[in-house]
């Protein structure tokens, strides 16, 4: 495992105790993560080679004014054998959210960085931004999403970049829910990307006990192997089992 994300999950794991205790009955609110998946599949392609990965953040927010921040992270692998390349993710992220009526809403922005990737002359850059908007109802029987985020120079400096999304999650029985997603990527520079404008869906099932969530998923795309990459299998249907927990 790599040290970096070792000492993600320990400080999480750490910190925990600390949190539950401090007085939550505020407007603020800490809050903190850490997962173990068996992929890092984000939009639907792999950013771990389809290996193992280790993920944690920490979450501030705000009930006055409805504002929101956070740091979250995990470990990488793009299969490229070369030393400078990213082998770490950070984003950090922040906006405001509420309700109007029924209708929640959440705007804001979030900065992927990728520690370690070579940035010299000649190279394109990794790092990016995106603006976020997103619209949620709960139907009682089931809760739905579908939000837009977008960058002014996505990936690897592939410029304009959209994707659009919809979310719906179902509540069941002995805390099981079921799930799916589907977005939709538009990428102005596909080439520079790597993969055609493309399709991507989720559907899972979870099981909360606790302070733990335990999930499996089926994740893919509609993007051919002979466009993934000069003919990766990144892009690739695969299952994903992941244990979460929140404190």
């Amino acid at each position: 495992m790599n040290k970096v994300y070792a000492l993600i999950a320990f400080s999480v794991i750490s910190l925990a105790p600390i949190m539950s205790r401090a007085d939550d009955s505020g407007p603020n609110h800490f809050s903190a993560n850490v997962a173990m998946s068996t992929d890092y599949r984000f939009r639907g392609i792999t950013q771990t080679n389809k290996d193992p990965a280790i993920s944690g953040g920490f979450d501030f927010s705000n009930d006055t004014y409805g504002f929101y921040a956070g740091v979250w992270g995990s470990n990488l692998d793009f299969g490229v054998p070369d030393p400078d390349q990213a082998t770490m993710e950070l984003d950090y992220y922040g906006g405001f959210s509420g309700t109007v009526n029924t209708i929640g809403w959440d705007i804001g922005g979030i900065y992927y960085s990728y520690p370690g990737s070579d940035t010299g002359p000649g190279n394109a850059s990794y790092d990016y931004f995106e603006i976020a908007g997103s619209l949620s109802h709960d139907f009682e029987k089931f809760s739905a999403t579908v939000g837009v985020n977008y960058s002014p120079d996505y990936f690897y400096e592939s410029s304009d970049f959209v994707y659009v999304y919809g979310d719906v999650s179902v509540p069941l029985p002995n805390d099981f829910s079921i799930s799916g997603h589907v977005g939709h990527s538009s990428i102005k520079d596909n080439a520079q990307f790597g993969v055609p404008d493309y399709v991507d869906w989720k559907f899972g099932v979870s099981k909360t006990i606790g302070a733990f969530t335990f999930d499996v998923s089926y994740v893919d795309t509609d993007v051919k192997k002979s466009e993934c990459f000069g003919g990766s299998n990144f892009c690739d249907a695969t299952a994903v089992f992941s244990i979460s927990a929140g404190f």
